[in-house]
Order: C-alpha cells, then structure tokens, then sequence
C-alpha cells in the first residue's frame, strides 16, 4: 500500500548567504556600536539583558548598503511567489547586539509582511533563532512519539552565521536563545511591508 504526502499551506523560511560578508560586516560592525555609543539607552522590546536601536537604519545614510541588501532579497522572495508589480517595499530596521546572558523572548511583527534578521558577528554558541509551529490547534492533543518529524516538531531552530540572512512570514512567532558564549553576537533585525505605491500628493 503506498501512502502518499501533500504539504499543504507550507511556512517558509528563507535564506541567502553573502560571500563578501567578512568586509561587509567588519565596516557594519563598526558602525553598530558607534550607534550604541550615541544611544546607549536604546529601546526595550523582546530583547532581554540585550540592547536594541530605535528602528531607524532605512534612513541612516551610513545603514544604506545593508538596507538596499535586505530590500533586494525581499523584492526577489515576492516576485518568486507572484507578488504584483510596481509596489512599494517599506522597511525599517534595527540593530541587536546581545551580550552573554542576553536573548529574545517569543513574539511576532504585526503590521507587515516579511521580517527577518541579517547576522552580523556570531560567535560559538551566541544562540540560534527560532520558531514555533504557527498550527495552534495542533497543540491540543500531541501525539506520543520518539522523534520528532516537520509533522510532529512544535519549534524549529535556525543557526546563527556571519554573513547569513533570514526573511520570513512576519506572523510567525519566532525568539533567539541565550547567548551562551563570551562575546556579543550582533543582528540586524527588520520589518518590511508590501503595499500600492502611494498617490503623489
């Protein structure tokens, strides 16, 4: 008897590498704790023992490399999953720099469409991100098992890598664990929202 598989309504996560990230990020680094120094209050959100800039990087002139890379790699997963044309991708931005002890309790951005994180310093057991299984009804009975499959996991986890982006849905409930190690690691985390060009005037 063949038993056969349909994924329906996936939930995806994607991810792209940038090759050139080790200059890349050592000028970014830079420039995150230069914005740190300038605020060192920052802001309390889900970050926990760890500190957040206010959400301004998309109109910092010094944050546009970055900002044009998370809207490039936004406009390319719309335009895979025949998005319309000639919209408007609205992004803001903000730096985390997680010292040890620090992390990201569970949440998820209301009021856009894609939200992600580009990893910027990552040292060995900074904590990786993760996410819970957005099928709520699913927790209602748990099956008794001895591993877990895509089926039956209740969180998925992702690496934390120099260099590495992840973009995904911004209704999925997702936090970063504890950095267990004795350096920072330090993110930039973002919002963007799709929508109609405005009308001039």
């Amino acid at each position: 008897m063949q038993i056969l598989a349909s994924q329906l309504f996936p939930t995806l996560v994607w991810t792209t590498f940038f090759e050139d990230h080790e200059p890349f990020n050592r000028d970014l680094l830079q420039k995150c704790y230069a914005l740190r120094d300038r605020d060192p209050k920052g802001v309390d959100n889900t970050n926990i023992k760890g500190w957040q800039s206010q959400n301004m990087l998309q109109v910092m002139d010094e944050f546009q490399p970055i900002c044009e890379r998370i809207l490039a790699t936004c406009r390319r997963i719309a335009a895979s999953n025949f998005f319309e044309d000639n919209l408007e991708y609205r992004l803001e931005a903000w730096v985390n720099i997680s010292q040890p002890g620090a992390f990201n309790s569970i949440h998820y951005h209301p009021n856009c469409h894609f939200s992600g994180v580009y990893y910027i310093r990552t040292p060995p057991g900074c904590g990786n991100i993760f996410f819970k299984d957005p099928r709520t009804p699913s927790a209602m009975v748990r099956p008794p098992i001895v591993k877990e499959t895509l089926f039956t996991a209740t969180e998925a986890s992702m690496g934390a890598e120099a260099g590495r982006m992840y973009v995904f849905p911004s209704w999925l409930e997702h936090g970063v664990a504890m950095n267990e190690s004795d350096e920072d690691r330090v993110g930039i985390s973002f919002n963007v929202q799709v929508a109609h060009a405005r009308a001039p005037g």
